[in-house]
């Protein structure tokens, strides 16, 4: 087995793009793995953490370098994949036409083309998003900033000015909407009805969303916010502007309301809205006090789950009801994998590509297992002093920024996340690791196939020491859904995954397996 590596200075490729390359050259023969990446400081230990680091790359890479790292059986294909990775660089590269012969390459090109648009969608550098975010409102045109590095200060801007002209801005680092039946960025394919959604949480909505439509309900409107909307600096503008559209919006019967627990003179007037608004809000402020959404007349949830199923209750014109989990079987489950760990195995090692999931775990667990860390921001966790090695019950949000910058988003490319599959076996603690499957629009085609290739590393991994890890999934998408969610789950459980209908009864599985 030979290592190789090649640093081309001052280059850069889009990161879809770069994908794709990374994929071709791993299919060369005798390739056996590779990469093809920008050199951030949190690319390289990705490619440390995943056998591909070079003295090379030590000394040479910066992160305005692209970096050609090669793992291949011999000396000559581990060069020819080196060799042919830089013919694919330096072809000029087609861009994908999507629209026919016309790509537009500005705003105004591409407004002048469709005149008749009142809502635009910004995917670019968050340094760039406030020059072009301001041409588009002063077009008249809504706005989805799916941008993030934005700073607060651009967001109150852009916010404020959006309110004045009577226009919506969701976002930035808005991953999730559903206008008008159509989806935007990470959403999925759900069946029109009367429930609306106005969520801080790009996967919160998605989850929310999609149990709704599994449990035969439908979605009017999917109203993103971005997470910071909530906090005391911008005062809910985009959360407040979508809550009164969904009052005023007669296709919309029943509300639901989706973050983590605002700051509290934002909840006050979210909930006062929401409260006198003359329809049924179901309000889910993730790991929050629901004395005040009591207080304020609107129904509380404790989980995803019990949101999406009071909103279908209350949308058929019910009882919200309480949406429990009967555990007996899972204690049952439960002992049986516990009966295989060894000795040395007590932690969980929860890997998200969603961090509304994530949250929603962290706050299931805390208080009820010792020793919880992660890399999101939570009052009853520790903080990770490296985001790539676990420490004790490990919950990870890969979409963080720490993991994106120079790399997809993990819905799009797992390979961070399956890469760390295969890190958590070697480790001779892990007894249980925790996966989300987030299923839609401009998500991976395959994720839990991609998945099981890294749990069958680690199963021969944790095997060569004795070793059972129990590995979980829960699969957020519906049977509509391009990957399909039936297909999905069918896949993981043939290969011997725990599937679980919602995040909350994963993480509730989970709980008897650490008690």
């Amino acid at each position: 087995m030979v290592l190789k590596s090649y640093i081309s200075k001052n280059t850069f490729r889009d990161s879809v793009y770069l994908m794709r390359l990374s994929n071709t050259v791993r299919s060369f023969e005798g390739v056996i793995e590779a990469e093809v990446i920008i050199g951030t400081d949190h690319n390289k230990k990705f490619l440390q953490s995943g056998g591909l680091w070079t003295e090379e790359i030590e000394k040479e890479a910066g992160a305005n370098d692209l970096i050609i790292a090669v793992k291949a059986e011999d000396e000559e294909r581990a060069e020819n994949a080196i060799t042919m990775a830089l013919e694919e660089l330096n072809k000029v590269v087609e861009k994908e036409n999507l629209q026919g012969d016309f790509v537009p390459r500005t705003f105004e090109t591409a407004f002048k083309n469709l005149p008749g648009a009142n809502l635009a969608l910004l995917s670019i550098p968050g340094r760039y998003v406030k020059r072009e975010a301001e041409q588009i409102l002063d077009a008249g045109l809504h706005m989805m900033i799916f941008s993030d590095n934005v700073s607060l200060e651009e967001e109150v801007q852009l916010k404020k000015k959006a309110f004045e002209k009577n226009l919506l801005v969701m976002g930035p680092d808005c991953g999730t909407a559903i206008i008008n039946g159509i989806p935007l960025a990470f959403a999925n394919e759900v069946r029109r009805g009367n429930i609306g959604i106005v969520a801080a949480a790009g996967t919160g909505l998605q989850e929310v969303s999609t149990l709704i439509h599994n449990l035969g309900g439908g979605i009017s409107q999917g109203i993103g916010t971005g997470g910071r909307d909530i906090k005391a600096d911008v005062g809910g503008i985009t959360m407040l502007q979508g809550l009164k559209a969904l009052l005023n919006d007669i296709e919309t019967e029943v509300i639901v309301l989706v973050s983590k627990p605002p700051d509290q003179v934002v909840a006050d007037k979210i909930l006062d809205v929401a409260g006198n608004g003359g329809k049924p809000v179901v309000v889910i402020f993730i790991g929050g006090n629901q004395d005040s959404i009591i207080n304020a007349n609107c129904e509380p949830a404790s989980t995803l789950m019990e949101a999406a199923a009071k909103a279908v209750n209350l949308s058929n014109g019910k009882e919200a009801g309480k949406a429990e989990i009967v555990t007996d079987q899972y204690e049952k489950l439960a002992a049986m994998e516990k009966n295989k760990y060894g000795k040395t195995q007590k932690y969980l090692r929860a890997l998200y590509s969603g961090g509304t999931l994530a949250y929603e775990t962290l706050v299931m667990l805390s208080g009820k297992v010792e020793k919880l860390a992660t890399n999101l921001g939570f009052p009853g966790a520790g903080k990770l002093d490296d985001v790539y090695k676990s420490s004790g019950h490990t919950i990870i949000d890969f979409g963080e920024d720490e993991f994106t910058q120079g790399r997809l988003h993990p819905m799009i490319d797992p390979a961070l996340r399956n890469n760390r599959i295969v890190e958590e076996a070697k480790d001779e603690e892990t007894a249980v690791v925790m996966l989300d499957m987030v299923l839609g629009y401009n998500a991976h085609p395959d994720p839990a196939g991609s998945a099981l290739e890294a749990i069958n590393k680690a199963r021969t991994v944790a095997a060569e020491s004795n070793r059972h890890i129990t590995f979980i999934a829960c699969v957020c998408g519906t049977d509509e859904d391009m990957q399909s969610r039936k297909d999905q789950v069918e896949k993981l459980e043939k290969d011997g995954v725990k599937v679980f209908g919602s995040n909350a009864e994963a993480a509730l599985f989970i709980l008897q397996l650490l008690k």
